[in-house]
């Protein structure tokens, strides 16, 4: 199945039985973010995380499968900086889950550019190596009705 074809179904399938991203992320333990992008289909599942999202969405198999092929991530813009390339292609993988996800905890709105902070730390990773730790801090913005 075509990788939007299949990230359509299955976000309709999702909503219509009004199963969070959280309570996916749970079903095959991993990380919401992970499973959202995976939702995306900008990340993978194993076959059987494959098929217990499936079963949990009723997905037909061809649906179900594709959660689980290597993922083609070509929607974001391309640059020869390589740390900014590694922010764009953050943003490319997991910008549409993540929206998806303040969405849902939120409502519908948008993370502030303005009202905003961002902090970089050098942190120690579980092996000790050096790592880069980015925090974006905006303050949420509910967009109105009228």
């Amino acid at each position: 199945m075509e990788g939007k074809k299949a990230k359509d179904v299955i976000k309709a399938k999702r909503l219509e039985k009004k199963v969070t991203i959280a309570e996916v992320a749970k079903i095959v333990g991993k990380n919401p973010t992970f499973v959202a992008a995976a939702l995306n289909g900008n990340h993978r599942l194993t076959p059987e995380e494959a098929r217990k999202v499936g079963a949990a969405l009723e997905l037909d198999k061809e649906t179900t499968e594709s959660l689980s092929k290597f993922p083609v991530r070509t929607d974001f813009p391309n640059t020869t900086d390589p740390f900014k390339y590694r922010l764009l292609e953050i943003i490319g993988v997991y910008g549409d889950p993540l929206r998806e996800m303040a969405n849902e905890m939120f409502g519908d709105g948008i993370m502030s550019a303005i009202d905003f902070t961002i902090d970089v730390e050098k942190v120690t990773g579980s092996q000790g190596e050096a790592r880069c730790k980015i925090t974006l801090n905006g303050k949420w913005l509910e967009y109105k009705t009228f």
